[in-house]
């Protein structure tokens, strides 16, 4: 047996023993989604940091980004990340005192159950992509190690998931985290010490001065290579999302109380800073040494852009003895937010969209939602060949469509007529926008500083969105789609 298929083994056998005491410290039906909210500090921080410490998060778009940009990178993914959880640490107090537990919940107790229902559809759409994509990613790579079809390991990789989350819920899901974060952290402190095992081998620690970023075509130094319009842009474009990130604020809503949230926010924080801005950084700007681009092409040995700087370090530079470590730290890099995806997904459609019919909010419900939600991002996976794309779409989606509706949960004087069609016209004008503007539709009416940021797609978004709200809040309109709560 390979290396890589003991890992596989090893790594099964921990997730289903974990599975199973979090089966047995079930005391009702609800905690299989909220695991009793009494989760502590450790708990929410870590299993906050396993979530976006990722396979295509911290492992692939992190270090992409300092590869195309140099330290710049910082301002599209380090600084709004941390922005994004400052800001949740300031808002855990407010939101934590809510006897909600899930945002849908949030926003149907102030607006009434068809907000609710719709942004919980939101939701299972985005985390359902996002599952499908950390599946797809994970599978490509682990694929070739374990001599297997990327179908095969697609099946493989939901077929773990889909056991410990049947088995022990929400509960297993975080204990399941504290196992993953481990794994991942020691993963990517090894491929940072291959990445500076390179530049030794080469005769430096950094890279030269001169050296250009890959797509900025500027000094890797330079703090403003990715250009004030595309910094701008992200800010706008993502954060907003980001802050109101349903599978972020679950663990704050689980904490045992504000204490314990604010706690875990702040070691989720700590985490962010080296795992999405240190370590990332230090591995994508080696890698511009290591991996040069000539003549504008990027080396095919770091993939589509620089999409394989890990796979390519491990190749060229990993003793045979450990890859056991980095399989199981792969394995666990794609699981931490698969599952974390699909958790938010099945607590969508069970605990919110189906939350007034009674007899489905039993425990063997909820176990088949959860089977269903395995399946439906397995065949999603299956079906599509490159998730990159749409990937980053679902990321416009959370902004326009549920990031008003959840701050409007304490924004006084607005109407609930105006935020349901809010975020129907800002979903339907994200996705609409998306998909004029990469067939080239919209070449002739956006400016080239929108058209070459490529993410103009969400300022039409939240255009359409801010329309929505306006012939909401009109009630004359208003109230063909909805009745307002008194």
């Amino acid at each position: 047996m390979s290396a890589a298929w003991i890992a596989i083994v090893i790594y099964i056998i921990f997730t289903l023993i974990i599975g199973w005491f979090a089966h047995l410290h079930q005391q009702d039906t609800s905690e299989f989604w909220t695991a009793g909210r009494k989760l502590g500090p450790l708990s929410v921080g870590l299993s906050l940091s396993a979530g976006f410490m990722s396979v295509s998060w911290s492992c692939v778009y992190a270090v992409q980004l300092f590869y195309w940009y140099g330290v710049g990178a910082v301002w599209l993914i380090t600084i709004p990340w941390l922005i994004a959880l400052a800001l949740i640490y300031y808002l855990s107090m407010t939101y934590h005192a809510l006897p909600a537990f899930s945002q849908p919940e949030m926003i149907g107790n102030r607006f009434g159950t068809g907000l609710r229902n719709t942004t919980a559809a939101a939701l299972v759409f985005v985390f359902l992509v996002w599952g499908g994509a950390e599946i797809y990613v994970a599978a490509t790579l682990l694929a070739p190690q374990l001599h297997m079809s990327i179908s095969a390991a697609i099946f493989m990789i939901c077929a773990i998931v889909g056991v410990y989350m049947t088995v022990g819920g929400f509960r297993a899901v975080v204990a399941t985290d504290k196992l993953q974060y481990v794994l991942v952290a020691v993963y990517i402190f090894i491929v940072g010490g291959l990445a500076l095992k390179g530049l030794r081998h080469q005769g430096s620690l950094w890279p030269a001065i001169a050296v250009r970023a890959a797509k900025s075509q500027v000094s890797w130094v330079n703090l403003l290579s990715p250009g004030i319009a595309v910094i701008i842009l992200t800010l706008v474009a993502y954060l907003p999302g980001w802050v109101f990130e349903a599978d972020l604020w679950l663990r704050v809503q689980a904490a045992r109380d504000v204490k314990a949230a604010r706690k875990g926010i702040m070691i989720g924080a700590l985490n962010g800073l080296f795992f999405v801005g240190i370590l990332p950084m230090f591995i994508g700007i080696a890698a511009l040494q290591l991996y040069p681009v000539s003549q504008g092409v990027v080396p095919a040995v770091i993939g589509n852009d620089g999409d394989a700087i890990f796979s390519a370090l491990v190749l060229d530079y990993a003793p045979g003895w450990i890859t056991l470590v980095i399989t199981l730290g792969l394995v666990a890099a794609a699981m931490s937010t698969i599952d974390t995806c699909l958790n938010v997904m099945g607590l969508s459609i069970s605990y919110d969209l189906f939350h007034g019919r009674r007899r489905l909010q039993n425990s063997a419900a909820n176990k088949v939602v959860t089977l269903i939600t395995v399946l439906g991002a397995m065949v999603f996976a299956m079906k599509i060949d490159s998730l990159w794309d749409i990937f980053y779409l679902s990321s416009g989606v959370l902004t326009t469509t549920v990031a008003f509706p959840v701050a409007a949960v304490f924004l006084p004087r607005v109407k609930a007529r105006g935020v349901l069609l809010s975020s129907i016209f800002g979903f339907i004008g994200t996705v609409t926008a998306y998909f004029l503007e990469s067939r080239g539709v919209l070449n002739g009416i956006e400016p080239p500083w929108l058209r070459t940021s490529y993410l103009g797609f969400i300022l039409w978004g939240i255009v359409l969105a801010a329309i929505g709200y306006f012939i909401g809040s009109r009630k004359s309109i208003g109230e063909l789609f909805v009745q307002e709560k008194p």
